[in-house]
């Protein structure tokens, strides 16, 4: 389902229940993502959607850049040799108890797996006794880019998992704009398991319950 066909089946069964119809499309989408994006995060968390591939996003060449140590927000960070930031913030992530939604981090030839951590983790691994010689770490800032210490890579390859798709083609610097579709015309990010509870949430939102979408069908059904 895309988004422009979500978005018009949850305007329709407003107009149908006598709501205000003035609500723009773009509203209504970014309550529909809001709501993909709780039960996404439950799932997340239960690890019961981690291998459904097909609501990942891949990001060929994500670029990074050296910066001044000085400008990192970490403290942490601010005693490498080197660090490199990336030049886009990603898009917005799931975050749960397992933490960001970053899938893998490969080198761009598909040879080298980098190693995601957050702030604890990376103060805890620096103060091991024994380290693994060519493990290379990614922090993820609250600014939402990527930063890697005391390694210059330049680009890399994502995959995460995020509902703003239309986002995810900005990132990339070797993705094929053009034929990029419109951002109405992309898919829905959600499990099909969870498609008809996140249209109920958001209904709920707009202030329709389940009661009055029973009610408005009978009525249909009635009439006919």
């Amino acid at each position: 389902m895309t988004n422009r066909e979500i978005t018009s089946e949850i305007i329709n069964i407003l107009k149908s229940n006598n709501k205000d119809n003035r609500l723009s499309r773009r509203f209504v989408l970014s309550l529909l993502r809001d709501s993909a994006e709780f039960l996404i995060a439950q799932k997340w968390g239960e690890r019961s959607i981690l291998m459904e591939t097909s609501l990942y996003s891949f990001i060929p060449c994500f670029e990074f850049e050296k910066i001044d140590v000085k400008d990192c927000p970490s403290i942490e960070f601010r005693l490498c040799k080197t660090l490199m930031k990336s030049k886009n913030p990603l898009p917005k992530l799931i975050f749960s108890r397992l933490g960001a939604s970053i899938k893998d981090i490969v080198s761009v030839d598909g040879e080298f797996l980098f190693t995601y951590v957050d702030e604890a983790q990376y103060r805890r691994n620096k103060k091991r006794k024994y380290k693994l010689k060519n493990e290379v770490y990614i922090y993820l800032g609250a600014d939402n880019h990527l930063y890697i210490p005391d390694h210059e890579i330049l680009s890399l390859d994502l995959t995460i998992l995020t509902t703003d798709s239309d986002g995810v083609d900005d990132c990339s610097s070797c993705s094929d704009k053009d034929k990029c579709l419109s951002a109405w015309d992309k898919e829905f990010i959600v499990p099909s398991k969870l498609i008809e509870a996140v249209k109920d949430m958001t209904l709920q939102k707009l202030g329709i319950t389940k009661s009055i979408q029973s009610d408005q069908n009978l009525n249909n059904l009635e009439g006919a």
